[in-house]
């Protein structure tokens, strides 16, 4: 049983037990988390201050339904984490956004119902840490928030592709007319069997695209090839091979550390959702390290099916014991969940054997029945 949803009543005592250990791990190993809510509408603020209350390291401090206001419950509140949109009247998010990160240390993660590209390139622009649309489900944006207040950029699905494809495209030299057998991002240049890029990208094979980035590095063509890279992901946005190559190829030569963060926290993503196994996934996860390891542990943390995986504890545990040590947070913090799991999953079996149980106890009671003599008889 997950241990965050409530299946049947016979489940409510495992469940209180569970939310109750949950309470306590949140209470040692987390700091409350400051928010102030930010929209026009009064039925989102009030609906958002219901979404994040229960969450035991969250502390709604106020709300606003414009940017001005926004500035000064800021100025009188000092939020952590201000949870805002963009289009408002008074003053918009995005003003508001480029005031709050000029004026305080108060982050901003716009939670906004567009998704065209002049508004995120704008809020981004402006200071905003992350970029959300409405439709993003309850646990993303809780844990977005947590993400952001650690400093973290966070963006939707699909809106890292939107940024791309604002990135103007610069190349050498002309390139040939593409044929039909030949998409217009592939150059019809020499290239390396390691770096033929028309191949990397028709499916995901981790070894191929390891050693493409090695021999890129190896004869000095990381920008070139990370030019076509770039070029590819405009034609294929969710291009799982691509965005990995883009993530371990920008941070190497482009030195952007946010941007290939992004790339291959995306990859990674996308990864899940087109069902590539976990274990080839973990190239991602191992470039992403590289990069900021506090961040990237959450990606396999975060997964919503790994708790109930004992392949994936036994992974996850001495993953943590090595990056970080056992006495940091991410240690001892699985370890606290993996009581809780073990815990919830004995009580499941409990609730499972009751039936079994019962009915060997009555057969029991039947058995005795026949077998003892009555009152007064020997045995014959």
């Amino acid at each position: 049983m997950p241990i965050t949803k409530l299946t049947t009543l016979g489940d409510f005592p495992t469940f209180l037990a569970v939310k109750s250990l949950q309470s306590t791990f949140w209470t040692e190993f987390s700091q409350m988390i400051r928010i102030l809510v930010v929209d026009d509408q009064r039925v989102i603020r009030q609906g958002l201050k219901a979404l994040l209350d229960p969450e035991p390291d969250f502390e709604v401090v106020g709300d606003a339904d414009n940017g001005q206001t926004a500035i000064e419950q800021v100025a009188a509140l000092g939020p952590d984490v201000v949870l805002l949109d963009i289009r408002m009247p008074v003053m918009d998010g995005v003003a508001a956004t480029r005031i709050i990160h000029q004026d305080s240390n108060t982050k901003v993660l716009v939670l906004s119902g567009s998704d065209d590209e002049e508004s995120l390139a704008q809020a981004l622009q402006a200071g905003a840490m992350g970029y959300l649309l409405k439709d993003t489900p309850a646990e993303e944006i809780a844990n977005a928030i947590r993400s952001v207040h650690r400093g973290y950029t966070q963006m939707g699905p699909g809106l890292f592709e939107k940024l791309v494809s604002r990135v103007p495209v610069t190349t050498p030299a002309p390139i040939p007319e593409p044929t039909p057998e030949t998409p217009p991002w592939q150059p019809k240049v020499s290239m390396p069997p390691e770096l033929d890029l028309l191949g990397l990208l028709k499916g995901f094979d981790p070894l191929a695209l390891a050693e493409a980035v090695r021999t890129a590095a190896a004869q000095h063509s990381l920008s070139s090839f990370f030019t076509q890279v770039r070029d590819s992901l405009q034609q294929e946005p969710t291009n799982v091979a691509a965005l990995y190559l883009a993530g371990a190829l920008g941070h190497r030569k482009q030195r952007k550390k946010l941007e290939a963060l992004e790339a291959l926290k995306q990859g990674f993503q996308q990864g899940l959702r087109q069902g590539i196994p976990f274990k080839d996934l973990l190239l991602f996860y191992r470039e992403g390290m590289l990069l900021n390891p506090e961040e990237v542990f959450t990606w396999l943390s975060a997964k919503s099916d790994w708790q109930s995986d004992d392949q994936a504890w036994d992974f996850l545990l001495p993953e943590a014991a090595q990056a970080f040590g056992t006495g940091s947070q991410h240690y001892r913090s699985l370890l606290v969940l993996r009581q809780v799991k073990a815990a919830a999953k004995l009580s499941e079996d409990c609730l499972l054997l009751a039936p079994q149980l019962e009915a060997l106890e009555q057969g029991f009671k039947q058995l005795t029945a026949v077998s003892l003599p009555t009152k007064g008889k020997g045995l014959a």
